[in-house]
């Protein structure tokens, strides 16, 4: 019991933390999402140190938070013995966190500006592991608990490859950019609360 505590606590928390914040920030601030991905908060030269401040903080508290929800599910759904999910467990916490602290910025490429162009290099890395690592994280858990409950299995399948399905068209369309970001987030959030939801009543 205390364990669907746990996970009814944080998957909430969770599947609602990025998605509130964003919406605030783009309340207060001038934000193309066709044009700019939310990873420009993080650009001090664009929004300034208390944007900075905020996005970090935002981005290691998901990365925390997604850790210890599926490190509870791996618990609750006895899991540990699949070590494909345990590996993708730590490289989505991993990717979330580094990408935390490495800041957005536009500085042109140049070997003359070596660092700034490695940071860019290295973010822009980042979001590829998170935008690839959190849909197989996904996957990986859904197939993992098919054999023990086939009802969320097959239905937490359909969530993830309907967000998936959605993402990729809206990047083939109009490349990775706020509003395909915004629908990648929404999609993990659905698919968090569905799952912690039918968790808590199994």
């Amino acid at each position: 019991m205390w364990i669907k505590l746990g996970i009814l606590l944080i998957g909430f928390i969770q599947a609602g933390l990025l998605p509130h914040f964003v919406q605030k920030a783009l309340k207060h601030v001038s934000f193309d999402l066709n044009n700019q991905t939310l990873s420009f908060f993080s650009n001090k030269d664009l929004y300034g140190e208390k944007f900075v401040k905020g996005y970090k903080r935002l981005l290691f508290a998901t990365a925390i938070l997604t850790y210890l929800f599926f490190w509870l599910l791996t618990e609750y759904y006895d899991l540990g013995e699949y070590h494909k999910l345990i590996r993708y467990i730590d490289l989505g916490f991993g990717s979330l966190a580094l990408l935390a602290f490495v800041p957005h910025n536009l500085k042109p490429y140049s070997l003359k500006s070596l660092a700034p162009s490695l940071q860019r290099i290295l973010h822009n890395l980042l979001g590829v592991v998170v935008f690839l690592s959190l849909p197989a994280l996904v996957v990986t858990f859904q197939v993992a608990i098919l054999p023990e409950a086939k009802f969320l299995g097959i239905s937490g399948i359909i969530i993830i490859g309907l967000t998936v399905l959605s993402v990729a068209l809206s990047i083939f369309k109009n490349g990775i950019n706020g509003a395909t970001e915004l629908l990648f987030i929404n999609g993990i959030s659905f698919w968090t609360i569905y799952v912690t939801i039918i968790t808590f009543l199994s």
